[in-house]
């Protein structure tokens, strides 16, 4: 069963047993999943209203786009799951001669760098999550404004989890030039975030 078939109740038991799944990565996932399902209902309360009709275009794509988020992200809750389980498998591999070691050795860096894919994707959505919150904030139902801030707040918090989970994979990642491009790319990210409407 996905994330997105279980009930919140369920994923928050799991994330609160001990398992070491569902951990950070996934509840980054789900927070970003959230915020997109905040911009979306003050889309809704937006759309028909006749004070709105001259957004109404922009809000629907943004409504449309958002619905993609949303269901992206909770698959990726899935896929940091199964990320970080595999990170786990390579950890176990045996190491008692030379070649094993080795192997164990290609096995970690390679699940490693997959690992980063996920977080990595969360946070370019997230992103662009904050821009869409931020313009429902400015142009949306004014009844609903304080939705839309709230889902620019989630999806910051989103973002920001995905990078802590980020970083830890690359800390243990040997291959200078994988870091350094996905720093570059954290970096560009970074400066590019909206800032939030007050």
């Amino acid at each position: 069963m996905t994330y997105a078939e279980k009930s919140v109740g369920e994923f928050i038991r799991e994330l609160s047993s001990a398992s070491p799944t569902p951990g950070g990565g996934s509840a980054s996932a789900v927070v970003g999943s959230a915020a997109a399902a905040l911009i979306i209902m003050d889309c809704n309360l937006t759309i028909g209203k006749e004070s709105y009709k001259h957004v109404k275009k922009n809000i629907l794509e943004i409504r449309g786009r958002c619905m993609k988020v949303r269901n992206l992200l909770l698959r990726l809750a899935d896929r940091d799951a199964r990320s970080f389980e595999a990170v786990m498998r390579a950890l176990s591999m045996p190491r008692e001669s030379e070649l094993q070691k080795l192997k164990r050795y290609e096995k970690i860096q390679s699940a490693l760098k997959k690992a980063c894919e996920v977080p990595l994707e969360v946070m370019y959505l997230c992103s662009e999550l904050q821009g869409m919150a931020n313009y429902m904030a400015d142009n949306g139902n004014r009844n609903s404004r304080s939705d839309a801030m709230v889902g620019c707040i989630l999806a910051e918090a989103a973002l920001k989890g995905a990078y802590e989970n980020l970083e830890v994979n690359l800390e243990s990642i040997k291959d200078s030039k994988f870091v350094d491009e996905v720093n570059r790319k954290v970096a560009e990210l970074m400066r590019s975030l909206p800032q939030f409407v007050r």
